[in-house]
């Protein structure tokens, strides 16, 4: 029941981009565990990708939160986004944001480590792989 109740507060756009993380991460899990090099094209869709949504995020955060955001909040999501969100998140929800902190970083780290594990254990024989 608690998770439900959890999960009925999570917005889509939260939702998003959780499934954008995990899906993202795990290719690159793929990738790495490979060896081989990411297309260039995915490296350049997923950054513009990942700014657009943790912008779209931040931006519709604020707004249900009642929170003022910078004019120009592009730019700042460009240069300093890693150091914005934790300080974001830790102002708008106090103790509580160090638990949205770790739990982002658990779906990026974890969602790579989880393609590189199922590359390795699915990779047919002659596949590369790095080492």
């Amino acid at each position: 029941m608690r998770l439900v109740k959890l999960l009925s507060k999570v917005s889509r756009v939260t939702a998003f981009l959780y499934l954008f993380l995990i899906i993202t991460q795990f290719v690159t899990g793929v990738y790495l565990a490979s060896g081989l090099e990411q297309p260039p094209i995915f490296v350049l869709l997923y950054f513009f990708a990942f700014l657009w949504i943790i912008g779209w995020w931040l931006q519709e955060d604020a707004r249900r939160r009642g929170i003022s955001w910078v004019y120009d909040s592009g730019f700042l999501l460009y240069v300093a986004w890693p150091l914005v969100m934790p300080y974001y998140l830790l102002k708008s929800r106090g103790a509580k944001g160090i638990l949205v902190v770790l739990a982002f970083i658990g779906v990026y780290i974890g969602a790579a480590v989880l393609g590189m594990v199922v590359y390795l254990l699915l990779a047919p024989e002659g596949w590369p792989i790095a080492g």
